[in-house]
């Protein structure tokens, strides 16, 4: 129990980490992701009108570790260890199963248009994803 206590950085440091990562992962999501499909789709990756609607997805993909973040800053106890990371990563797949469900569904669906209940869903999802962290975050140890 103590080894896991000295291995870990300070809690700010733990937040810092959980920030920068869920920083850069937003961006490479949702920026490298919509570039990626771009050049699929053979549309072009403009900063014009799709840049504000782009920071805003951004942001929904970088809530859940924001709050994770400040999860492990007030606790206090929630160090770097084996369930923060955890819940990182657990952040990490979720997230990514439903960008790429948002990114694949103009390509599946025939019928064109929008997709009224994914937009919803995904304008949600911050929600579930950070109650999903927090919960492995909050684990007690066995």
């Amino acid at each position: 129990m103590a080894s896991d206590l000295s291995r870990a950085p300070p809690t700010s440091t733990t937040a810092v980490h959980v920030l920068l990562g869920g920083t850069l992962y937003a961006l490479a999501l949702v920026w490298g992701g919509e570039w990626l499909f771009a050049q699929f789709t053979a549309r072009e990756f403009t900063m014009g009108a799709e840049v504000g609607p782009r920071w805003t997805r951004t942001a929904l993909a970088f809530a859940p570790f924001a709050g994770l973040a400040l999860y492990a800053f007030c606790r206090r106890r929630a160090l770097w260890s084996a369930r923060v990371r955890l819940a990182w990563a657990t952040g990490i797949v979720l997230s990514l199963l439903l960008w790429l469900w948002y990114f694949l569904d103009p390509l599946l669906n025939s019928g064109g248009g929008a997709n009224i209940g994914l937009g919803l869903l995904m304008m949600a999802s911050p929600l579930p994803i950070f109650l999903a962290m927090w919960l492995i975050a909050r684990r007690p140890r066995a």
